[in-house]
């Protein structure tokens, strides 16, 4: 390795490196199994085209690779690089839009060059770093790099080159990630970034990295042969038609394991069911991002009979399934779209775009020819939306705004975006975190927002840890911050036993507040964790009993266990309420989320102040019925057809008066100038005054 300078590695190097008795990255022996990971690598398009990659490299900064779903790209071509690099001393990023992705990646490359995960070759994804000294080549996800990029290291000295792989997917993340890097390009003349997908809008990216150089490596390992429905023969329910295809493939159809996409957890459950009742010798493996990390990397592994893994889009791009011939797309997905007007969140099961469809049918002919069973008609799939729309245009903002803040960028719509964000989103966002006191008048960080920046929270419930601390709660707080950081929920609600899990989950129930109601869940986990050990205590009967998922509140733990260190980092005085007191919680609560409140408009209904957009409480809250007349609120949520809001918890409105944006002046009005909410108005004027009555 010493032998050769930076940049300047030729694709004879690396096979000779390769070929050789030792691993030149630990000078250590090969592992017994080198050389048949070797010879499969080696058969992948993307190895074969090393020498024209690397030529492209070296001539410019910037460089996009396209590439078939299948290819290698995500495997091979950052290994290349760390062979390149190595002369650097720097490190090679990888970033991937999920988590169990780059960390799977992180696995496997590991294995193909002969080093230990964790070491040579790490992962780093929110609250779960895996890496060392030895570290040269990192997947991460793209929010770990723009903290990395937002903090002491603004110009990414740590780094030679950033790979932005799955490009397509265009998160918020993503285009604010490679807005960055643009401007990190030309501040380092020794800085690279390479931007991978198999679907990319190449003539985009091309335009705004100064028609940067295309590459594009044709093939993958094996042709995948498309079916799609005859008219006529749609289904009704998606789950029977998935699992009834599943079913047909695995009785008639030659060997070769099956990968079915669905929406969602439910939809995944429904043919799990189905496929379990009605076909043997089928091992049947759900996937999706809220399973257990064990449960997920054992849908990943061999299995000794035909396997069917049932999927939402998280098994769409970068995750390596060895075996997979067969696919089943539906062709939906659960997609999340925020409305600015009404900061609302819509979850809704939606179509997929054409980029996407072609993304799942790459997944098949990785190991032979493969065959993708597209669950819709040519004709829908033609009226697919060409590529998923970019996340800038559809999720809240708040986060990008206060990273572009700290990034030293104030003016928002003169940021040199890929796609600007709409108008809306972007002055909705700047006005929450103005209220927030996050961002001065003027657009800048205030002493607080540089801190909520550096959080690894949702600046909302960074604003509450700091509420907290005049209220003697901060530990109150810093939990049920944690609980929402996880994905998925702490309660179970199984398919078959929704009303005992409804009726077990009044035992954790607060009056007066659904968030005190996960505080009481959460610790009666802790207090059982403690009692693990000891004589007829089991935990997982423990969990299961209460309806109570072990994995999600272990995972809540790690996450509080780490946000305590960044309470010492800010200095913030580690208290808690006394078991008898919720006021203090609620409190903050009510000042913290100012922006996310409700008063009752008429029976059931809620309406949000100052926006009046009607809400329900979720049918599970502990507040129904209870008539309170203010609420606080996490998330204001459309799910199916109905608004819900979702943790709540009841409040006085005499802790909202003092709040500017609850002054007369501020309460938004009619075009005759009164109030368009005149009964908030009125509880409000009644609340000051029994306030100064006090």
């Amino acid at each position: 390795m010493d032998s050769i300078a930076r940049n300047q590695l030729t694709a004879a190097d690396i096979r000779r490196l390769e070929d050789g008795p030792q691993n030149p990255l630990t000078d250590k022996p090969w592992p017994s199994n080198h050389q048949e990971i070797l010879n499969t690598r080696r058969r992948l398009p993307v190895y074969g085209k090393y020498e024209e990659i690397l030529g492209v490299y070296h001539q410019s900064q910037v460089m996009i690779l396209s590439s078939d779903t299948g290819s290698g790209k995500s495997t091979q071509v950052p290994q290349l690089l760390v062979y390149d690099e190595w002369a650097s001393g720097l490190q090679v990023a990888c970033t991937q839009p999920r988590r169990l992705a780059a960390r799977e990646l992180a696995d496997r490359v590991a294995d193909e060059m002969g080093v230990i995960y964790g070491e040579e070759v790490g992962s780093h994804v929110r609250f779960e770093p895996k890496t060392g000294k030895k570290t040269r080549l990192v997947y991460m996800t793209e929010g770990i790099l723009l903290r990395k990029a937002i903090g002491t290291d603004k110009n990414l000295k740590d780094f030679a080159c950033v790979i932005i792989d799955e490009a397509h997917e265009r998160t918020a993340n993503t285009d604010l990630l490679l807005a960055l890097l643009k401007g990190i390009v030309a501040r380092r003349q020794d800085f690279r970034v390479i931007i991978m997908s198999a679907t990319i809008d190449a003539d985009e990216f091309k335009r705004y990295f100064n028609d940067c150089p295309l590459l594009h490596v044709p093939g993958r390992s094996y042709d995948v042969e498309q079916h799609y429905l005859e008219l006529g023969n749609e289904q009704p329910d998606c789950i029977v038609s998935c699992a009834r295809s599943a079913a047909q493939i695995h009785h008639e159809d030659g060997p070769g394991d099956i990968l079915i996409f669905m929406p969602g957890e439910d939809e995944i459950a429904g043919v799990c069911e189905i496929l379990r009742l009605n076909t043997t010798n089928l091992t049947v493996f759900p996937l999706h991002s809220s399973l257990p990390q064990a449960m997920q990397k054992q849908a990943l592994e061999e299995c000794q009979t035909r396997k069917c893994i049932v999927a939402t889009n998280i098994a769409e791009t970068s995750l390596t399934i060895d075996g997979i011939v067969y696919v089943i797309d539906s062709g939906l997905s659960r997609q999340e779209v925020y409305n600015p007007r009404l900061q609302m969140h819509m979850l809704q099961v939606r179509t997929i775009s054409q980029a996407s469809a072609r993304q799942r049918a790459g997944r098949a002919g990785r190991t032979q020819k493969g065959v993708c069973f597209r669950v819709y008609t040519q004709a829908a799939f033609d009226n697919f939306i060409p590529s998923t729309r970019p996340g800038i245009l559809c999720q809240q903002l708040e986060s990008t705004i206060l990273t572009l803040a700290a990034a030293g960028h104030s003016k928002v719509m003169d940021f040199d975006w890929i796609s600007p964000p709409h108008p809306e989103s972007v002055s909705r966002a700047a006005y929450n975190l103005h209220k927030w006191e996050f961002l001065s008048v003027d657009g800048a960080l205030t002493p607080s927002g540089i801190h909520a920046a550096k959080c690894p929270l949702d600046p909302m419930w960074y604003r509450a840890l700091v509420v907290a601390t005049a209220h003697g709660c901060t530990m109150d707080i810093l939990d049920l911050a944690s609980i929402s950081s996880v994905q998925g929920s702490i309660f179970t609600r199984p398919k078959k036993f929704q009303q005992v899990a409804d009726i077990r989950k009044n035992k954790w129930a607060h009056p007066s507040s659904d968030h005190l109601a996960l505080l009481n869940a959460f610790h009666a986990f802790e207090n059982a964790w403690e009692e693990r050990n000891n004589p007829g205590v089991d935990l997982d009967k423990w969990c299961f009993d209460n309806f109570l998922n072990r994995r999600v509140l272990e995972e809540v733990a790690q996450i509080r266990k780490d946000l305590i260190g960044f309470l010492r980092l800010v200095k913030m005085k580690p208290t808690r309420a006394s078991i008898t007191n919720s006021v203090s919680i609620r409190k903050t609560l009510a000042i913290a989320f100012c922006t996310h409140l409700a008063i009752l408009f008429k029976n059931d209904e809620y309406r949000t102040v100052p926006g009046n957009s009607p809400g329900l409480l979720e049918p599970t809250s502990g507040l129904n019925g209870r008539g309170s007349q203010w609420i606080v609120f996490s998330t204001y949520r459309l799910s199916g057809v109905k608004p819900y809001f979702q943790p709540a918890t009841a409040i006085d409105p005499e802790w909202l008066v003092e709040q500017h944006i609850f002054k007369t002046e501020d309460l938004p009005k009619k075009g005759d100038g009164t109030f368009r909410q005149q009964w908030a108005k009125e509880s409000l004027d009644k609340a000051g005054a029994r306030a100064q009555a006090d």
